[in-house]
Order: structure tokens, then C-alpha cells, then sequence
């Protein structure tokens, strides 16, 4: 299986590395790469097998930005202020979800597209976050000293584990977190495509265009509640649906945007048709999930999908889920942006 183009230096300004031979030597066509130097002035490359040119593993790529301007420390102020951002956004949105009273049960809420959509983008920025964090404080690659006692090779482990891998020998798991860095923003721009273009227009979004305010006054009260209706626009409902509308569907994207533009040096990923497949893969898979969720819940996560709402036809909910699988290559090209030396 072909790989993740990342043959151009994680840095604009050339780099040194200090890349030392394992037992077996050098022999004109491999290298080793157990013991790299990846401080923040000599960025790690490694040689891989059969390949002339320095190469970088992706999981670094994901902590380093393509700008000269944003250096390690600047990208980790922006991820965790991103993270935290999301994180709150997680904890308002979820209150909204559990108090939105629409006849269903609260287990509906895993099986909804914005929610999987949601924390698989979310779920990338704690990793990157934690990632890039570790990178800093621990440049050097961590390795276990079999002659150290339990607790230096436990501590040694643990470190490993939440760092980011300084080897890239497993071509099966560097195309799986370039998989999970593609589904993470592109179910983000499929949902906000799908909410915005499909799901407002027909009246499932939970509100219609804004209109002159509509409130509800109690009897014998000076004090004015804003009370749900469906015939209110956006903003002229309570503040937690608009701040959860506003962000689980639009902020997200631009997230994203951000996010592939600005806070890693990952690469045009390869293969490219591995890749679509990928995507529309893992938007059968959600069909799938969300399938399960309606036996479970007798809610679907996405209105198009559900016979019951397409007024039991089945041509109708086979388009719908057709369609739904080739937005994904689309929204893929939204997200593909070669990354250059600067």
C-alpha cells in the first residue's frame, strides 16, 4: 500500500539530523532510524528502506506547521486554545441535545451525524494537541534502556505512549492516522454542507429564516422568556440552541480550514484513490451505525435515511444514502491542499 507524500522538510530553513547506524551498518540501501535526533533546531528525517530521499513520518507532520511565523510553541498555543474551544463547545451542545425535547431518547444523540462528525474532528485535535505538547517538552526519540530499573522503564513507556511515533516502518498504520486525519475534516465540511444545503431548506434544521422577534410573555410577570418555536428564526432563539447551531455546523468547518492551511505540514495524501475510497468507506460505515441507532432508538441520524420520514420510500432512502456516500470524495477535494516549502 502506498503512503503519505512527505518528502519536503518539516522546516522552510534546511535542517541537520543526526542519524546514527544500527548494528547491521550501513549497506548502501537501508538505514536505521532507532536513534534520530528530533529537537526542535534539527527536526527529525529518517531514511527509509530503498529511497534516496530524507523523509518525514506523518505523526510529525501533524505537529509541525508549514509557516516559518508559527513555530512550536506559538502551534501549541493555538491547539489548545482550539481544543479548549471545542471542549466547551462539547460540554454547551451536549446540554442543548439533552434538554431538546423531541420525543426521543437521549441515546439517539451518539447515533446523529453532527455528534460522530463532531467528535472524530474533536478527537483529532486532543491527540495533535497532546502530541505536539510531548514533542516539545521531549524532543529526542524516548527509548526503553532494558538496564534501567521497573519504574525509569515504566515512566519510559508511558512517555512513549503519549508521544508522537518517531518511526514509520508500518505502512498500514501511518495510512490509518492519514485516514483519521481525513474523516476528521471532511465528515466536518459533510456536515455543514448537509445542514446548510439540505437540512435547513427543508425545515429539519429547528428554525426558519429570521423574522421579526417573537416572544413569549408569561401572565402577571415583567419578565419576558424566549420559548422554543419552530416558526422563530435562529437568533431569536435561546441562546444555547443558536451557540450550538452556530458552532456544531459552521465553526467546525472553519476549524478545519485552519487546521489543514495552518497547524501541520501533512502533505497531498497518497494514494488518492485509496483515500476516496476511504472516505466513502467510512460514510457507509456511519449509514451503518446510524441503521443500528434506529433499531435501537427508532430515531435516524439523518432525516433522508429514514423510511419512515421519506413517507416509506425506499427508491427515496436509497438515493438518499447513495448521495450521501458520494458527497464524501467531494468534500475531500474541499479539504486536499498540497503543502510547499516556504
Amino acid at each position: 500500500m502506498s503512503e503519505t507524500n512527505e518528502r519536503a522538510p518539516l522546516l522552510p530553513r534546511p535542517v541537520q539530523a543526526q542519524v546514527y547506524l544500527g548494528q547491521s551498518g550501513y549497506n548502501g540501501s537501508s538505514q536505521s532510524d532507532s536513534h534520530v535526533d528530533l529537537s526542535p533546531s534539527r527536526v527529525s528525517v529518517l531514511y527509509m528502506k530503498g529511497s534516496s530521499d530524507l523523509q518525514q513520518p506523518i505523526y510529525l507532520r501533524a505537529c509541525h506547521s508549514s509557516h516559518r511565523i508559527i513555530n512550536q510553541k506559538v502551534l501549541l498555543l493555538l491547539r489548545f486554545l482550539f481544543t479548549g474551544y471545542l471542549s466547551a463547545v462539547f460540554g454547551i451542545a451536549l446540554k442543548y441535545k439533552l434538554e431538546n425535547e423531541d420525543g426521543h431518547t437521549a441515546w439517539r444523540i451518539p447515533f446523529q451525524f453532527s455528534t460522530v462528525a463532531f467528535c472524530t474532528q474533536w478527537a483529532w485535535h486532543l491527540q495533535t494537541t497532546l502530541w505536539t505538547a510531548m514533542h516539545l517538552i521531549f524532543p529526542k526519540a524516548i527509548e526503553v534502556d532494558p538496564a534501567e530499573c521497573h519504574g525509569h522503564r515504566l515512566r519510559a513507556y508511558i512517555l512513549r505512549f503519549f508521544s508522537p511515533p518517531n518511526r514509520a516502518k508500518c505502512h498500514i498504520r501511518r495510512f490509518g492516522f492519514s485516514m483519521f486525519y481525513t474523516n476528521a475534516h471532511v465528515f466536518a465540511f459533510m456536515n455543514t454542507v448537509l445542514y446548510w444545503a439540505l437540512l435547513v431548506p427543508t425545515g429539519h434544521g429547528g428554525f426558519k429564516e429570521p423574522h421579526m422577534p417573537h416572544r413569549i410573555s408569561p401572565p402577571s410577570s415583567n419578565v419576558t422568556i424566549a420559548g422554543f418555536s419552530p416558526d422563530k428564526g435562529l437568533f431569536e432563539e435561546d441562546p444555547i440552541k443558536a451557540f450550538s447551531i452556530i458552532n456544531v455546523w459552521s465553526i467546525t468547518s472553519a476549524i478545519s480550514v485552519i487546521e489543514i492551511f495552518f497547524l501541520n505540514s501533512i502533505r497531498r495524501q497518497t494514494p488518492v484513490a485509496g483515500h476516496i475510497a476511504g472516505v466513502m468507506f467510512s460514510s457507509a460505515a456511519y449509514l451503518a451505525w446510524a441503521a443500528l441507532g434506529k433499531l435501537i432508538t427508532g430515531h435516524s441520524g439523518l432525516f433522508f435515511i429514514d423510511p419512515d420520514l421519506m413517507e416509506g420510500s425506499l427508491k427515496a432512502t436509497t438515493a438518499g444514502c447513495i448521495a450521501f456516500v458520494a458527497l464524501s470524495p467531494g468534500c475531500k477535494a474541499l479539504k486536499q491542499q498540497p503543502k510547499h516549502s516556504h
